[in-house]
């Protein structure tokens, strides 16, 4: 032996791994090791080393007396570990010897285990299944490892067929049985039908196959062993349970099943009828309707139901069931329940929750035609004596919830006064089983503003005014800690998930590039710059997609509008309520002394300002101008704009207070128009403040205005 072995055997084996690390040639001296990942760790300077084995499958350590074998991961050939170790469950007894002057059973006849479980064999006890011929027998897994894998084909002789009974059943359970179970098929491989996959611990029924073979199929998983199952098969026939009743006798057809030939007066599949007994007359089905047979054999002689027997009934289009849905043929051959009716009837349609419906009392209405007013004028003594004059009777019956009878009519109106209803008002149950009209929605209320006067505009909230904020990482500002938000914009609220504003402000400043939806949100029923002063009205919302419109031009700021679509809905509100969208009709329509008012939020940088906390949405009116005049005075201020044909400018109105900078604020424009519901007036939308170069708050300087009736159809298609 070498110089530097003989210092390796000295060492104990976790310094023997660590020191001895140089090349060394290891040889095979044993040829029953299990295989070559074992042989290749076989040497001398183990047979005789006290050494510490690993538990496969987990870190603790054992001590062990002359291993001959062990892997690369240092763990002991399986047969020759600890007791301690768990690897081989199925064995019952295992020849865990030392070196003691002779060698194990291993080293002589390979073997690993001197016992198994009942279910499993093999020298490692891993192995289950088999092909069974035999007219009966049982099957046995007495627990089971994980990630088991075990197959039995029992095959029985031509002409029988095979009944599998479970006497114990111990897996783990799961509702889809995907983890630990036991599948049941009908025929001798994996190919043939599934019967049915069992696991948990409820014992199935008696299983039978249609042929005279079963496959049985078991799996477990990486976890949680349970404690298997026992199961005992019998070759039979259909006749083997003797199922024919009053000395009937049982006769095999060619496809397996049975027929009883009956003694006299017995009848039935299985001879269970005595002639004499009671059956149930056919109660037929109802006028309008059908019946149909859900349980029992069916009619007998076209007239007659064995007891048992369960009839289900059924109603024509445009009819409701009145009464019992099934009723079942009883002992004293009545029928169970009463005899159901069908009624021309309506099913209520659906509506919003927005919607309230009221059922109104059932009425006959009596409609005269021109002609039924001749006709009473001239025989009116002959109609007297030989016209009925009492109504028409109101239908009968009870109906299923959901349901309502033929002329009942349902009256809708708006749960809150600030939606109006469109759609029918009433609607009729006809003949036809359909209701008459159209089906009812509830919409916002769009522009309106309660004794509104030019001299309370400062005063005014503005429930369609939208704050689009902007969070302040990266941005340039003072006085905002990071990650804060900023108010950047104004825009109008459209419906309650929409809001329309210009779309520099939801772009990079520049680009057509869009701001992630994340970095913005949109806050409404606010009045002040300071949420805490409108905390109770103000609704903060989420944003689901920002739309420029796709010929938004960034440098001449040309279709400067945005559609922002909410994630969150908005709830309507006396302080949040849409605004209208106005058409080309509607401005042509509007007063010619009709202000423009325009709103917004000052932009404000630092938070620091003396005035922040108190500041409030501004307010103030403006005159269009011509557009030639507006370039014109840009251009003497040494500015070159075009003023394209989706833009207007517009000064402030000297007649009217105001507390607002147009140029300073991403606002909205609106104007009063005619209400189309109501006499009071409703505002609609009229611009978007886009750009602008006035610094002073002149009255005199134009600001340019996105022309937002243009956009119209666009906008509407996006509030979809």
């Amino acid at each position: 032996m070498q110089p530097a072995l003989r210092t390796c055997l000295l060492l104990p084996l976790l310094q023997l791994l660590q020191v001895c690390s140089y090349p060394r040639e290891y040889t095979v001296i044993n040829e029953n090791c299990p295989g070559a990942e074992w042989n290749i760790m076989c040497r001398e300077c183990c047979e005789y080393d006290q050494i510490q084995c690993v538990c496969p499958g987990g870190k603790q350590k054992v001590g062990y007396t002359i291993p001959c074998c062990r892997n690369e991961d240092n763990e002991c050939d399986s047969c020759l570990i600890h007791p301690g170790c768990t690897i081989f469950e199925n064995c019952k007894t295992c020849h865990n010897g030392s070196w003691g002057g002779r060698l194990d059973d291993f080293y002589i006849k390979g073997r690993y285990c001197a016992e198994c479980r009942g279910g499993w064999y093999g020298g490692d006890c891993m192995r289950c299944g088999e092909v069974i011929h035999a007219s009966k027998g049982e099957i046995l897994l007495e627990s089971y490892p994980v990630d088991a894998h075990c197959e039995w084909s029992i095959q029985g002789k031509p002409g029988f067929i095979i009944e599998l009974r479970f006497a114990m059943l111990s897996l783990e359970f799961d509702y889809m049985c995907q983890y630990d179970y036991v599948e049941i098929r009908d025929g001798d491989n994996v190919d043939a039908r599934v019967i049915k996959r069992f696991c948990g611990n409820e014992r199935p029924l008696p299983i039978r196959s249609s042929g005279n073979s079963l496959h049985l199929l078991f799996e477990s998983d990486g976890s949680k062993n349970f404690d298997g199952f026992y199961a005992t098969f019998e070759e039979v026939t259909a006749c083997s349970s003797s199922p024919c009743l009053h000395d009937g006798t049982c006769t095999l057809d060619k496809m397996a099943s049975f027929r009883c030939a009956c003694l006299a007066g017995y009848t039935g599949r299985r001879c269970e009828k005595f002639l004499d007994d009671k059956n149930c007359t056919d109660p037929g089905g109802p006028l309008n309707g059908y019946r149909t047979i859900v349980e029992g054999p069916g009619l007998k002689y076209g007239r007659y139901a064995d007891v048992g027997t369960v009839m289900a009934f059924h109603c024509n289009n445009s009819y409701v069931l009145s009464g019992s849905k099934q009723r079942t043929c009883q002992a004293d051959g009545a029928w169970s329940g009463k005899q159901p009716f069908c009624i021309k009837a309506c099913k209520e349609p659906k509506i919003s929750d927005l919607v309230r419906q009221k059922v109104l009392p059932l009425q006959v209405h009596s409609r005269e035609t021109p002609v039924h007013q001749l006709y009473s004028t001239a025989v009116s003594k002959v109609k007297a004596e030989i016209l009925p004059t009492k109504r028409p009777p109101l239908p009968f019956g009870e109906l299923s919830a959901g349901h309502q009878h033929l002329h009942t009519q349902l009256q809708y109106s708006c749960i809150s006064p600030f939606y109006r209803r469109l759609g029918s008002s009433r609607r009729t149950c006809l003949k036809t089983g359909k209701w008459s009209g159209r089906a009812p929605i509830c919409i916002p209320i769009c522009g309106k503003i309660e004794n509104f006067t030019l001299t309370a505009l400062p005063e005014t909230r503005w429930p369609w005014q939208a704050a689009v904020y902007r969070r302040t990482n990266g941005l340039k500002d003072e006085g905002f800690r990071k990650g804060g938000w900023l108010l950047i914009c104004s825009g109008a609220l459209l419906n309650e998930r929409t809001v329309v504003v210009a779309a520099h402000c939801v772009t990079e400043l520049g680009k057509t590039t869009v701001i992630k939806t994340a970095e913005m949100k949109v806050v409404l029923g606010k009045f002040y710059r300071d949420d805490t002063r409108d905390e109770k009205s103000i609704q903060t919302l989420r944003i689901l997609a920002i739309i420029p419109h796709p010929n938004y031009d960034p440098v001449l700021l040309d279709s400067d509008a945005a559609i922002i679509k909410l994630l969150d809905k908005a709830k309507v509100s006396d302080r949040v309520q849409p605004v209208c969208l106005a058409t080309a009709q509607d401005a042509s329509a509007a007063a010619e002394d009709s202000k423009i008012v325009i709103t917004g939020w000052k932009i404000l940088t630092d938070a620091k300002d003396p005035g922040y906390k108190n500041d409030g949405l501004r307010s103030g009116a403006i005159q269009v101008t011509d557009s030639l005049l507006c370039e014109q005075q840009y251009e003497e201020n040494g500015i070159f704009v075009s003023v394209t044909e989706s833009m207007f400018c517009a000064k402030q109105d000297p007649s009217v207070k105001s507390t607002i900078c147009p140029a300073e604020t991403g606002g909205i424009a609106v104007v009063p128009m005619p209400g189309r519901e109501t006499a009071e007036p409703s505002w609609h939308l009229m611009g978007l403040v886009s750009w602008g170069y006035d610094k002073t708050c002149s009255r005199e300087l134009y600001t340019g205005y996105t022309k937002v009736i243009l956009f119209t159809d666009w906008i509407q298609k996006n509030m979809k």
